[in-house]
């Protein structure tokens, strides 16, 4: 993602995951230590964590959930970043939503 960033001339960030513990009504926002701590875990090593993700507009991206199959929106479906919205608290941007174009898409705009 930062060779890409450079590449196109685009600021690198990072974006930083809300992450949770918990289920249901006991379900609690990761704080703190325990924040940070789950922000320096690897990809590799975190099961379901988000952690923190360069989103950089352009960058190639794919889904990774069948969620409109009967529109061309499937598991590896292709696309690109468009844009991020974020919420940015302590120095630290929080995606809160994301535009992507897929071009397989088969619906309205």
């Amino acid at each position: 993602a930062r060779a890409f960033a450079d590449a196109t001339n685009q600021p690198f960030a990072l974006y930083h995951a809300l992450d949770t513990r918990g289920k249901g009504n006991n379900r609690q926002t990761l704080q703190g230590m325990a924040a940070e701590a789950a922000w320096r875990i690897p990809v590799k090593q975190a099961d379901d964590l988000g952690g923190r993700v360069p989103y950089i507009p352009g960058m190639p991206v794919f889904g990774t959930e069948n969620i409109a199959t009967e529109l061309g929106l499937s598991k590896g479906s292709l696309g690109t970043l468009v844009s991020v919205t974020y919420d940015e608290r302590d120095g630290r941007r929080f995606a809160v939503s994301a535009t992507v174009n897929f071009p397989a898409f088969q619906g309205d705009d």
